[in-house]
């Protein structure tokens, strides 16, 4: 028999988000540990139909059609004694549960239409032979426990307007995770694991459009977000996103406000094919709205991650080219993109001062440090020793540290690169490589 102490089944029980379910489940449990087989499959049941009714009373509450409507017929019934109706709707409850409430996945569905056939057979010995009454193994019985606490009891109810709404309050929340990784274990975990195709669909139209709706101000600064976490969506479920999102942004794009179009390059650096997807007129506009807008525009809307599109990147490194050093540092900072290491390495290169090369090393060369390829380093490092404003500046040598830490990956190509810079170094100060400006720091990287 099971032992009594702490077990994973304790631990998703006191997870249950519904005290009487809560209630109810610990009673299947109870019974288990003690023997009583059929008892735990029938208490598991009751379970599992409390917690169906209290989810369609939940939805029915935010509004939502198909739950007003069952709970309306339910306590009907109810009203009216009518032990028919209620044995009717008992029996047909996980359909309802599934085809209606959506509360399940298919996989799902078919684990507690198990459970539900063998809670028949034992709360109905009357119609079985006497030498075939139903025994239920140990293990039978407890699997039917996890499956209720795994895929319903758990659960809050997800369908429709309440899960775009829970889903908004989500992704607008602090605690929403702020890397792809993180983001594609959340939303698969909490919302597409268990979503019917509707809401998935529903959920990458409120992706899209979030930035560009009504309530837009909500959104603002989560661009970037939104669209990570519709590549996410991409990604776990390709074929509804292949089929949604084509003819969705055609339509959607048309009637957006130029004040808020180019956010659409957010969109575009996740999936590119959103830009072949977009009308024509679309497209027209998003080229003229990146040839006229001022700076603080393209960088409040995210404009430059439109370097994806061949088309629109040489628009974008125009406009570039045009703008003074500070403003293109400051782009640089605040957008670093593959496309702006060579302006970036150029503009560093002429620094003038001390302070400008260490305020330049920071907000330039780290910024892109992680788009730097073999040749890109190459050049830096002849930038950095042809201007003794750079290689002398105080800072210099932290920047360069950091920018090998985070190149390791390239060594094999780039030690000749930087093994001849410390030693030109070296050599500047006549062969003392204690020297601050002798860089002890890349000495001892390049050592190990």
């Amino acid at each position: 028999m099971v032992g009594q102490g702490i077990t994973d089944i304790d631990t998703l029980a006191l997870a249950v988000r519904d005290r009487e379910s809560r209630r109810l489940i610990a009673e299947a449990i109870t019974a288990y540990r003690g023997g009583a087989l059929r008892s735990a499959i029938i208490s598991t049941w009751i379970a599992v139909s409390f917690d169906i009714i209290s989810k369609a009373r939940e939805l029915a509450a935010q509004g939502e059609a198909a739950p007003k409507a069952f709970v309306k017929d339910l306590d009907l019934a109810i009203a009216n004694h009518d032990i028919k109706k209620m044995q009717a709707i008992e029996s047909d409850l996980l359909n309802v549960a599934n085809d209606q409430l959506q509360l399940f996945a298919p996989h799902e569905f078919e684990a507690l239409e198990r459970l539900q056939r063998d809670r028949n057979l034992c709360a109905h010995p009357a119609f079985i032979v006497e030498d075939k009454l139903y025994q239920p193994s140990l293990e039978l019985v407890r699997s039917h426990i996890v499956h209720a606490l795994q895929h319903l009891l758990l659960h809050a109810p997800l369908q429709g307007k309440s899960a775009i709404a829970r889903f908004d309050v989500d992704i607008t929340s602090l605690s929403f995770p702020t890397n792809s990784e993180d983001i594609g274990t959340y939303i698969r975990s909490r919302y597409l694991d268990r979503a019917k195709d509707v809401l998935v669909t529903n959920l990458i139209k409120a992706l899209i459009s979030a930035p560009f709706g009504d309530e837009r101000a909500r959104f603002a600064g989560r661009s970037r977000l939104l669209a990570m976490t519709l590549g996410e969506i991409a990604k776990a479920k390709t074929s509804i996103y292949d089929a949604t999102v084509p003819s969705y942004v055609a339509r959607k794009f048309d009637t957006v406000e130029d004040d808020v179009l180019l956010r659409i390059c957010t969109f575009l650096e996740i999936d590119p094919r959103i830009w072949e997807w977009l009308s024509e007129p679309v497209r027209l506009r998003v080229k003229r709205l990146l040839e006229t807008a001022d700076v603080e525009a393209l960088k409040a809307h995210a404009a430059f991650d439109g370097f994806v599109i061949p088309e629109l990147s040489e628009i974008l490194l125009d406009r570039f080219d045009g703008f003074d050093s500070n403003t293109q540092t400051s782009i640089i900072s605040e957008h670093p993109k593959r496309e702006l290491v060579r302006p970036g390495i150029e503009i560093y290169s002429q620094a003038g001062g001390y302070r400008t090369a260490e305020a330049w090393g920071q907000s330039i060369i780290l910024s892109l440090t992680p788009f730097l390829t073999a040749d890109d380093i190459r050049v830096l490092l002849e930038a950095v020793q042809e201007n003794g404003q750079i290689w002398c500046a105080g800072g210099t040598p932290d920047i360069l540290d950091a920018v090998f830490d985070s190149t390791r990956h390239l060594l094999p190509e780039t030690r000749p690169y930087w093994q001849a810079f410390v030693d030109v170094r070296i050599d500047h100060n006549n062969g003392d490589t204690e020297d601050y400006y002798s860089y002890p720091g890349l000495q001892q990287r390049l050592a190990t």
